[in-house]
């Protein structure tokens, strides 16, 4: 009886194994993009994931950041440059991810305000209304 355990373990341990592996071999290569997925020998294949330009994926320097953080720092023109980066198709990726950042904070921070003054019974203009 104790030597029908082990085998019976080995056996389901082995039927688990081929299961995750027709799994993994019958999703699309999109879904295994990075994975190292075994090949008939058993020695791993790493799928090519699609390559990113250098000068997107590149740490911006000192300069860079400044340049872009007095970007925004300006009025109206940071809204401007932050739509332009957030939805480009080109340019650095953690300028990009930045500027979605910021935006969804000024978003965040709009329906907030909106929110608040509807509360409190203000509009935009009883602010500067001499009352």
């Amino acid at each position: 009886m104790d030597n029908k355990q082990p085998n019976e373990m080995n056996q389901n341990q082995n039927s688990l194994e081929q299961q995750l592996e027709s799994q993994l071999m019958s999703q699309p290569e999109e879904t295994n993009a990075g994975m190292e997925l075994p090949d008939k020998a058993g020695t791993a294949v790493k799928n090519k994931l699609p390559e990113m330009p250098v000068e997107d994926a590149r740490t911006l320097g000192v300069g860079e950041w400044m340049i872009t953080i007095l970007f925004f720092l300006l009025p109206l023109i940071n809204i401007v440059v932050m739509a332009i980066w957030s939805f480009s198709s080109k340019g650095n990726i953690h300028r990009k991810n930045l500027s979605r950042a910021c935006l969804l904070w000024l978003i965040i921070l709009l329906i907030g305000y909106v929110v608040a003054m509807t509360v409190a019974g203000y509009t935009i203009l009883d602010i500067f209304r001499d009352a």
